[in-house]
């Protein structure tokens, strides 16, 4: 199984500092805030799970993962909900330029991976990774 994993250091950042911020925010709610009312609880919890969702950076959702195992190819992308697996051999085609890489399928269908906020180690490391699975 080979894997590549990569993180935007600049989503990275701001996900982990608004963490804080909800995290300051229950502490001030929780010394300034009336423990009596049931919308105060709501409050509460609403803001530390908000919190700890940043701090996680959405649970692990918002890191790149491209793996290649048993001619597949399984793709978790920060812009794509969930993840998508490819057959190798459905493959025609990788396209790569400065804001994306796109992978052409047989069936035409187009899958695009925004690269423009990564470094551009990372961007190599992409295209690299793809060709020496795909041979693309």
């Amino acid at each position: 199984m080979k894997q590549l994993v990569l993180r935007n250091t600049l989503y990275e950042k701001i996900y982990r500092s608004l963490g804080v911020v909800c995290l300051v925010m229950v502490i001030v709610l929780i010394i300034t805030g009336d423990r009596n009312e049931w919308a105060f609880w709501i409050q509460v919890i609403a803001l530390l799970l908000l919190g700890l969702a940043f701090l996680s950076l959405n649970f692990g959702t918002l890191v790149n993962r491209l793996t290649a195992e048993k001619g597949r190819l399984t793709i978790r992308w920060y812009t794509k909900p969930g993840q998508i697996t490819v057959e190798i051999h459905e493959i025609d085609d990788i396209l790569a330029d400065e804001n994306s890489v796109r992978i052409i399928l047989k069936s035409g269908r187009i899958i695009r991976l925004p690269t423009a906020m990564l470094e551009f180690e990372e961007k190599r490391a992409v295209r690299k990774f793809l060709k020496e699975t795909t041979g693309f």
